[in-house]
């Protein structure tokens, strides 16, 4: 049973991210497993990516499993992008099959896109984020995305990504109002570094939607620690940050304090605005996380 589920709206969430090896060899991943297992009283949840950016680690299923084998409540994130509606489904119930409970389902960056290490990789999208949060719904009722029977159904907590700070922002609403009507549960947003975007992309998603989305999103929030993970960070789609938060970090005798007081800033508006929690990405920096934790 999921843990996120059951204690979403009963209190302010911390959710957070692991880094995946590039590669067989798992010693220092497993020490951060290990890590992270520490920090449960702490989090509720830590998200597994699936070839963020298009970037190959190790599959998102296999290291979510390894997570909830050593105590940690996994976000098993799944994309579109590498698997066609027989593979995704195939994972989901091998998924189901380890207890793993927490689904994040995502259309995924283009093969194409500047981040990514293998450009010329063919994307598959036979499903996108809001037909898949579909498919994993209706698994839940025990019915595969070709309407037949699974011998049990599943009992997936699904989320959704959300940009906040998207360059078309109604079109990123109007898909939003898609990924609930397909029954998404709750949102993690793409990194903001500026807590004003959380009151601009409220106010405009209520004057179109007529509704308060705030319940059900956990803000993203990440402590910059050098000018290089920043100009890495612009290169992923979705991303925003101003030239005011460049020149801080740029300007900074210590980047890590100052982007620790930054997303401290983020959360704290989260907190205060209603969000349900925040999401906290260590950008690959353990250090990163247990020092925001240790000042929240």
């Amino acid at each position: 049973m999921s843990k996120l589920r059951d204690r979403f709206g009963k209190e302010f969430l911390y959710t957070s991210e692991i880094s995946l090896p590039r590669g067989p060899g798992i010693d220092r991943f497993m020490c951060e497993v290990g890590e992270y297992a520490r920090l449960m009283t702490r989090l509720h949840a830590v998200n597994v990516v699936d070839n963020p950016g298009s970037m190959l680690l190790m599959g998102s299923l296999p290291a979510s499993i390894i997570l909830k084998q050593n105590g940690v409540e996994p976000i098993y994130q799944v994309t579109g992008r590498d698997r066609n509606q027989l593979g995704i489904q195939a994972d989901l119930i091998g998924a189901a099959a380890f207890g793993i409970d927490n689904v994040l389902a995502l259309t995924g960056d283009a093969p194409n896109c500047e981040s990514s290490d293998h450009p010329k990789a063919k994307g598959v999208f036979d499903l996108n984020s809001v037909s898949m949060i579909k498919a994993i719904k209706g698994m839940n009722q025990g019915i595969d995305y070709g309407g037949n029977k699974l011998n049990k159904p599943t009992d997936f907590f699904v989320g959704a990504a959300l940009a906040m700070q998207s360059r078309n922002l109604d079109g990123e609403i109007k898909k939003t109002q898609k990924k609930l009507e397909a029954g998404a549960d709750f949102f993690q947003t793409q990194v903001v570094f500026e807590a004003s975007a959380l009151d601009d992309f409220t106010e405009r998603y209520e004057k179109m939607a007529g509704k308060d989305i705030r319940k059900k999103v956990l803000v993203g929030a990440l402590p910059l620690y050098s000018l290089s993970v920043l100009k890495f960070l612009r290169r992923i789609p979705g991303i925003t940050i101003s030239e005011k938060i460049e020149k801080r970090i740029k300007n900074s005798k210590d980047p890590l304090s100052d982007g620790i007081e930054i997303a401290l800033g983020v959360i704290d508006a989260a907190k205060e605005k209603g969000f349900a929690g925040a999401h906290m990405m260590p950008a690959g920096k353990f250090e990163a996380l247990t020092r925001l934790l240790e000042e929240l």
